[in-house]
């Protein structure tokens, strides 16, 4: 019997169409879970860690379906070393998550989060408040996108649309040669992220977490940015180097950053301490893909890329 096994919780409705199609699944309450690695042939993963050591571990184990975009948190060389077929589902949460790219933009423009605190304590508010002062204006701004996929043409449509945003676009393996949709958004090309950085008025993060992109945006470069410029990061926590971006907040190198993705998550107080103090930081808990709709049409798709995979028809979406 090929078993399929549940690493993590789904979504309720996604997990009922789940075990309709997979009645013999393996979910993390069952006893037997945790010994997955001596009989599961597919895997569901979110969130879990598949280390390499894990996969080494593994005796039936051919196909693995990410539940979402990321895989940073599955060891993939392991996976192409052992043969499994590792496979994700792009483009679901994609609307979702350049919603909150435009979103986040808005909430830092206008000093949304601080305003509304300062309410709440009772404040008078006028004019002469710094939180009121600094709020700036958007429309015609130049927006940055790092990064080309689907995330990064919603989230520069939306850039456009909502604000007659001008758009620079550095992504080096995307042409312009009628392929993509890009070739009809109205857009400027950078050749580096360093000769984007002082251009733009807002710097947007839409890039998955590979060697290549990590710490991708250090503290010289913020420190070539505007001092009026937003950084927005609904990628990947370590996109980022954390530490340079909270020192270029304090000493206020950029205006503001609106933050999604972190490199631990959930985000606590007891890892970043006065960082959630920072009155120039808009914050988020990675929600791009929390909808309850994403979450839904994200589980079901994974269950029918794993269906797929177990009756022999080519990978969609495959890593490796």
């Amino acid at each position: 019997m090929l078993r399929v096994v549940a690493l993590d919780t789904f979504d309720p409705e996604g997990s009922k169409y789940m075990r309709e199609v997979f009645p013999d699944v393996i979910e993390p309450e069952n006893p037997s879970h945790s010994s997955w690695p001596n009989y599961a042939v597919g895997v569901f993963v979110a969130k879990s860690r598949v280390t390499a050591d894990l996969i080494h571990q593994t005796k039936k184990l051919k196909f693995i379906v990410r539940h979402g975009t990321g895989y940073d948190n599955i060891d993939v060389e392991a996976c192409e070393k052992k043969g499994i077929i590792l496979c994700n589902l792009p483009g679901i949460s994609a609307m979702s998550v350049a919603e909150v790219s435009l979103a986040l933009v808005g909430a830092c423009s206008k000093n949304l989060i601080e305003l509304s605190r300062q309410m709440r304590e009772g404040e008078r508010l006028n004019k002469k408040f710094k939180s009121l002062y600094s709020v700036t204006l958007l429309t015609g701004k130049t927006f940055g996108i790092i990064g080309g996929g689907r995330i990064g043409q919603l989230a520069a449509k939306k850039f456009i649309g909502a604000y007659d945003g001008k758009i620079i676009l550095y992504d080096p393996y995307i042409l312009l040669d009628g392929s993509t949709p890009w070739d009809s958004i109205p857009h400027d090309r950078a050749a580096s992220v360093q000769e984007m950085a002082p251009l733009v008025d807002v710097l947007s993060l839409h890039v998955p977490l590979l060697p290549t992109t990590r710490n991708l945006i250090t503290l010289p470069l913020l420190k070539t940015m505007k001092r009026t410029a937003i950084l927005i990061n609904v990628a990947r926590g370590s996109v980022v180097n954390e530490e340079d971006l909270w020192i270029a907040l304090r000493e206020n190198i950029i205006a503001s950053a609106g933050v999604d993705a972190w490199v631990s998550e959930p985000p606590t107080r007891e890892v970043y301490g006065d960082v959630l103090d920072l009155q120039n930081l808009v914050m988020s808990p990675h929600i791009g893909g929390s909808p309850a709709e994403v979450q839904t049409a994200t589980c079901i798709s994974m269950v029918d890329h794993m269906k797929e995979l177990i009756d022999g028809r080519p990978p969609r979406d495959r890593v490796v």
